[in-house]
């Protein structure tokens, strides 16, 4: 592997809060030099004359689980490394799924997630609770994940309402043994209901983890976001180690066949057929009518739907607590189909809150990319912009930074950003002028 030399860019530091022009050497896979620097013979240069360097960016929340299309899309993002397993759905075989991800072109960590835990412990119905003997089987398949190298372990009540705080407990409390986080896709118990963050913060309590809540906007952002910030807020003031991730799209989406569009479910969380679109299959584009919805959930249950009901305001306000980390929710799906985030989400973050609505500063709008992602998850070496940590960068343009992305039928969920000029994973350069460049640099990540 050549020397990367990027000349003349603008580097900003997400630890230090600072920003400032400097030169900045790669050398085997790590960052060797940050200055007023020479590049060394031979050694393939980049100017970045205009463009800000800063690190790669870290989706602590995704769905992507070796799906080579969708890590492509994240990797035009700017994202080098991405977190999957979540919401409780994972692979349950993490030392089989970390020997076939030799190849990637981003990094990947993955979770645990309770709903796999439960079918691997015979648990098959959303709406059952585990028994004892179950809960016990659960708690020694999530010991052999975490020491095959999970980073964390995913709760899912929200896909299996009848999940029971017993069975949370146990796995939160083998996540706290070995020192690693737990992420909750909360229960939707009702649209505006609380219980399910006090939920979260009581399991965090009860067990020492550290515990994030995963897409705080879709799951409170409809009118008591500001409350439930204010609960997390206050249960930190306690002590008790409790975070959250959100994105950048006030609609979320799921399997029309999910738990979560039990006709009773929908009722109590305030979902009308009019708040749904579908985003995947032969009906894409389509608000179902009551005929069209039990068709699909009959026949066509995978298929995926986005649901509007969210405010955006609350996607701007979530997204600036120093608590939030940003992230895409992001899924495997086919071109041309599926949520936007999936292509949009990390610009999107840059280009709102920083360039158009100015709530940040460049300097305080990184760390919710980078270095705030990579502290709670234990990524030492990535999030960083200084000499010894991993060389996953990206060289962005501020003036042409935006995302192009929309829902289907509205234009293009695939559609990639401007202005992320380059993103570099592990030394290499993985993407320019938003193509990939076809290296695969991305390895899976065992921590």
């Amino acid at each position: 592997m050549s020397d990367l030399f990027i000349s003349g860019g603008i580097v900003i530091d997400p630890e230090k809060a600072e920003k400032y022009k400097a030169d900045v050497l790669v050398r085997d896979g790590v960052i060797a030099a940050i200055g007023d620097l020479a590049a060394p013979e031979g050694a393939q240069v980049i100017d970045a004359s205009g463009c800000y360097v800063c690190p790669g960016f870290i989706d602590p929340h995704g769905h992507i689980d070796g799906h080579l299309y969708t890590g492509e899309l994240s990797l035009l993002q700017g994202i080098t490394t991405t977190i999957g397993g979540n919401c409780g759905f994972s692979p349950l075989d993490l030392e089989k799924f970390f020997a076939e991800q030799k190849e990637f072109p981003i990094h990947q960590a993955e979770m645990i997630g309770m709903c796999a835990l439960r079918h691997a412990a015979g648990v098959y119905d959303p709406f059952q609770a585990a028994s004892e003997e179950q809960v016990d089987r659960m708690a020694q398949l999530c010991d052999k994940a975490l020491r095959d190298g999970a980073c964390g372990v995913s709760l899912g009540p929200a896909y299996t309402p009848g999940s029971s705080i017993l069975e949370m407990q146990a796995l939160c409390l083998v996540a706290k043994a070995h020192g690693k986080p737990v992420s909750i896709d909360t229960r939707m118990d009702s649209m505006t209901d609380l219980n399910s963050l006090q939920e979260a913060i009581d399991l965090a309590a009860h067990s020492g983890c550290r515990m994030i809540v995963s897409h705080f906007v879709y799951q409170y952002g409809v009118g008591v976001e500001e409350e439930a910030m204010d609960m997390v807020a206050r249960a930190r003031g306690m002590g008790v180690d409790v975070v959250f991730d959100s994105g950048m799209y006030k609609d979320w989406c799921s399997s029309i066949g999910a738990a979560l569009f039990e006709p009773g479910i929908m009722r109590a969380n305030g979902i009308e057929l009019y708040h749904l679109r579908m985003i995947t299959g032969e009906h894409i584009g389509i608000v179902p009518d009551e005929e069209l919805y039990f068709h699909l959930r009959e026949h066509h249950p995978g298929d995926a739907v986005v649901v509007n009901t969210g405010l955006q305001s609350a996607v701007y306000a979530i997204a600036k607590n120093p608590l939030c980390m940003v992230s895409t929710d992001t899924g495997a799906y086919l071109p041309g189909e599926g949520h936007p985030q999936i292509a949009g989400s990390f610009p999107r973050f840059l280009r709102e809150m920083v360039i158009d609505r100015a709530e940040l500063s460049w300097e305080e709008a990184l760390p919710h990319m980078t270095s705030w992602p990579a502290q709670v998850l234990g990524l030492e070496k990535k999030g960083r912009m200084q000499i010894g940590c991993d060389a996953d960068l990206v060289i962005l343009n501020p003036q042409t930074l935006c995302d192009r992305a929309d829902f289907p039928g509205l234009g293009q969920p695939n559609a990639a950003p401007e202005g992320i000029d380059y993103v570099i994973v592990g030394g290499e350069i993985a993407a320019k002028s938003a193509k990939p460049t076809g290296v695969m640099a991305g390895r899976a990540i065992r921590i």
